[in-house]
């Protein structure tokens, strides 16, 4: 079963400059603008947060980001390079893996890590439910590690 990868960012990104329309082709990710925070669950982890659905154009969930196959490689580049242009707007992004009854199911966050999106690019093993991360520089990141 795949999710639905949510990002939260404190500013509006304009997303319509870096990242395909849903009826482009030769892209392998599509970014959807969701507003602020609604139901439950969003409210709970993205508070004061404007709101984007993510997902690989192969699956239509995050299900498209694993593997080693050339799409799913494709689709973690995309992914890697739009989080690093929001990263010149935002000091920081934060990207929940939603369980598909996301809305509101009551859940909350299993693992909280920081990344970078370099980190995206080599990351074959996919997105798993309830992964939290703060997406930072990856500079802070470095940082943070030494």
């Amino acid at each position: 079963m795949c999710y639905p990868l949510i990002l939260g960012s404190v500013e509006p990104l304009p997303v319509s400059q870096y990242a395909p329309q849903e009826d482009e082709e030769d892209w392998h990710i599509f970014v959807r603008a969701c507003g602020k925070a609604q139901s439950r669950d969003e409210q709970a982890i993205f508070s004061t947060r404007q709101l984007y659905h993510i997902y690989a154009r192969q699956t239509g969930d995050a299900c498209g980001f694993r593997g080693n196959d050339e799409e799913a490689q494709s689709a973690r580049e995309e992914l890697a390079v739009f989080l690093e242009c929001s990263l010149k707007l935002v000091a920081d992004l934060q990207l929940y893996v939603a369980c598909t009854d996301f809305d509101d199911s009551g859940v909350i966050p299993t693992n909280f890590e920081n990344i970078g999106p370099r980190d995206i690019r080599t990351w074959n093993t996919g997105f798993i439910e309830g992964d939290f991360f703060q997406v930072i520089h990856e500079e802070w990141l470095q940082n943070r590690k030494h």
